[in-house]
């Protein structure tokens, strides 16, 4: 009797995680290279415009938060391009027929000379996004002592309340689980090009790393 060959899911598939890492790649690098020192002291934070679009048609904030992100039912591209108009530059890399794009675009709104939105796509479905150089205001510069408070388990909510927001993000969603990256760039204690990163993994901190804080 004939024994039909099950296939294997195409996230076990060794080309669909080549993809996944090219895609990280093309975002992560993108975002180091719009990283900015922008350190503020100010008193209040004023973030992101809640407003669909702004006067001068800038992204702002509640677009790329509106970006669905999964393999199969992410936003596609021509629906972000439509949203956001022509990329500022794409690029596009090809593996065992999956196509892996990545736009970007650095007219953003309510974010200083680095705001970029990035986005990757994989087979025409948005799998990750990233935007950074949002500004913000803090009430006081955070220290290496506030990094230092946040623990492995902590929600994002418990991160923001202890640290306010970040200058930026960077989001993944592949095979059911999603990952976000918290960056704080302005505002904190540390010699020049003082930073530091949360990661967030299905809802809960998994990970931090920082540089040059004090």
């Amino acid at each position: 009797m004939r024994k039909d060959k099950v296939k294997k899911p195409f996230y076990k598939k060794w080309w669909f995680w080549i993809i996944i890492v090219i895609v990280l790649i093309f975002v992560i690098g993108g975002m180091n290279g719009s990283k900015g020192d922008s350190n503020s002291s100010k008193s209040s934070d004023s973030s992101n415009s809640t407003s669909k679009k702004s006067s001068s048609n800038k992204i702002t904030k509640s677009q790329y938060d509106a970006i669905t992100l999964g393999e199969t039912d992410g936003a596609t591209s021509e629906s972000i391009k439509k949203e956001f108009g022509k990329a500022t530059s794409t690029s596009t890399t090809t593996i065992d027929g999956v196509q892996a794009d990545q736009m970007t675009w650095n007219k953003l709104s309510n974010a200083d000379f680095t705001g970029t939105v990035l986005v990757g796509f994989s087979n025409g479905h948005a799998i990750s996004k990233s935007i950074t150089g949002l500004k913000i205001d803090r009430k006081s510069k955070l220290t290496l002592d506030d990094f230092n408070k946040i623990q492995n388990g902590q929600s994002e909510s418990d991160v923001t309340k202890e640290l306010g927001k970040p200058n930026g993000y960077t989001e993944t969603s592949v095979a059911g689980s999603t990952t976000k990256m918290l960056e704080y760039t302005s505002g904190i204690k540390g010699s020049l090009g003082a930073n530091f990163n949360i990661t967030i993994t299905d809802g809960a901190v998994s990970g931090k790393s920082q540089t040059s804080l004090e």
